[in-house]
């Protein structure tokens, strides 16, 4: 009886045991199942639209306000300071002119800016320079200034100190202009173009007997005087100036122009011969 006791004791006392590790035991199998079957959320897209609509609207404007700013001001320095002129074109007939002369003359242009550069201004100092009758001056987009000229015509030198045109108007006798072929024309300032075109009168008859006028002077009075390439200085007075010249044309065809010196047509209908020395 004692050992079936002690027995069952056993048995009872092992039961209870059992009956209190259980609890343990079925947390851990419950967090190893928890640990085994983790469940995975879906991950939400990123969106612009989402971040705009978080972000106010008086925060947006600001940023334009001030990006437009920024890029204006950048924009206005770089048409003062930035975008220079990289390149310049010449185009035009050169007759006294050499383009590198010319270009040496718009040689300041490369220093200045593409948007501020004064057109006007280089088309002023280009009609300026000797025997420059006229320019055209502008811009080509991006880098480069188009400057287009004509060229004035000299025919004569006047009291030695300037050019005439074939209009008569006044040029610049550069130093460089070498004018030793041109004929030389005398006379009151306020007179040059009546003697040019007394000048071109002239000419026109005297080329028709291959003669050349190396000089023509108009003195205060109005009296005519021309000095020809043949050595021969002619006095024509102030009056009949076309008859008189028409009687030298005569005289040319029929003295030996080698011996003559001077021939004064201020008669009548005659001549005065003054003969060269022997």
């Amino acid at each position: 009886m004692l050992i079936s006791s002690m027995k069952d004791h056993a048995t009872k006392s092992h039961k209870d045991k059992r009956k209190q590790r259980s609890p343990q035991h079925s947390s851990s199998a419950k967090t190893i199942a928890n640990k085994g079957a983790t469940r995975l959320k879906k991950k939400t897209p990123f969106s612009f639209a989402r971040v705009a609509a978080v972000i106010p609207m008086w925060f947006v404007q600001s940023v334009f306000v001030v990006s437009l700013l920024v890029l204006s001001g950048w924009g206005l320095q770089q048409v003062r300071w930035g975008w220079p002129v990289e390149q310049v074109e010449i185009e035009g007939e050169f007759r006294f002119w050499q383009a590198e002369e010319l270009a040496k003359q718009l040689l300041w242009v490369k220093e200045q800016n593409f948007f501020s550069l004064d057109v006007r201004q280089v088309k002023t100092d280009i009609e300026q320079l000797p025997l420059i009758k006229s320019a055209q001056v502008k811009k080509v987009w991006p880098d480069t200034l188009l400057v287009k000229f004509k060229e004035d015509i000299p025919v004569a030198v006047w009291n030695q100190k300037t050019l005439l045109n074939p209009q008569g108007e006044e040029l610049i006798l550069s130093n460089s202009f070498d004018a030793t072929r041109l004929p030389r024309l005398f006379g009151p300032k306020k007179k040059t173009e009546q003697v040019m075109r007394q000048f071109q009168r002239f000419q026109s008859r005297l080329l028709s007997v291959d003669a050349a006028m190396v000089s023509l002077t108009m003195n205060t009075v109005g009296s005519w005087q021309i000095e020809l390439a043949n050595g021969w200085m002619i006095r024509l007075g102030r009056q009949q100036l076309e008859q008189r010249l028409e009687r030298l044309i005569e005289l040319l065809k029929i003295l030996p122009q080698e011996k003559v010196a001077v021939v004064d047509l201020r008669y009548g209908k005659g001549a005065a011969i003054k003969w060269l020395s022997v």
